[in-house]
C-alpha cells in the first residue's frame, strides 16, 4: 500500500481582484477586493446537448457539450463602506440597476493559481445583525474564462 503525507496548505493569503474593461478589452487599472474569510472560483458547466439516436451504443443516450451558461456568482465579504475597492464594488452595482452594467474581469487567485474571468457586477448587498461585523454580498455574473491571465502579477 502506498503512502503520501498530505500537501494540503492552509487557506491564506489567497487574493481577489476586478477591475473596469475598457477600450479593447483591457483593463487599465486592477482593484484588490479585501475582507474575503472564504473564496471559490466560479462552476461553470457547458449545457448538455442530447444527441441520442436510433443506433446509439449500449441502448444509452448520448450527449455532447452544448454552450457555456452565464455563471451566478456570490461571494460574502466583511463589510468595509468606505474602502476604495468597496466604493467601486457599489458604483458598480449601481450602474447595474440602472441598466448600464460594466463588463469587468475578476482575478481570483487560489493557492496561486490565477483565474480570469469577464462578467458583471449584478449585486452589491450589505447585512447587518445586531453584535455581529457587518458582511456584504457581492453577486456577479460570469460570462466567460479568459485563457491568459491579463494582469500583471504585483510583488
Amino acid at each position: 500500500m502506498a503512502e503520501l503525507p498530505s500537501q494540503a496548505e492552509v487557506a491564506w493569503d489567497d487574493e481577489l481582484w476586478i477591475g473596469p474593461v475598457g477600450t479593447g478589452g483591457t483593463v487599465s487599472a486592477w482593484t484588490q477586493i479585501f475582507g474575503i474569510e472564504e473564496l471559490n472560483t466560479p462552476e461553470r458547466t457547458p449545457d448538455d446537448i442530447d444527441v441520442t439516436h436510433m443506433q446509439s451504443p449500449g441502448r444509452s443516450r448520448e450527449t455532447i457539450p452544448g454552450l457555456m451558461s452565464v455563471a451566478d456568482w456570490s461571494q460574502d465579504l466583511q463589510y468595509w463602506p468606505t474602502h476604495a475597492s468597496q466604493i467601486l464594488l457599489d458604483e458598480l452595482a449601481t450602474l447595474t440597476e440602472t441598466g448600464e452594467a460594466e463588463d469587468v474581469l475578476v482575478e481570483f487567485n487560489v493557492g496561486g493559481i490565477r483565474r480570469t474571468y469577464r462578467g458583471y457586477v449584478n449585486a452589491f448587498t450589505p447585512q447587518a445583525s445586531v453584535g455581529e461585523k457587518r458582511m456584504v454580498t457581492l453577486s456577479l455574473k460570469i460570462f466567460e474564462r479568459r485563457a491568459a491571465n491579463p494582469r500583471p502579477v504585483t510583488p
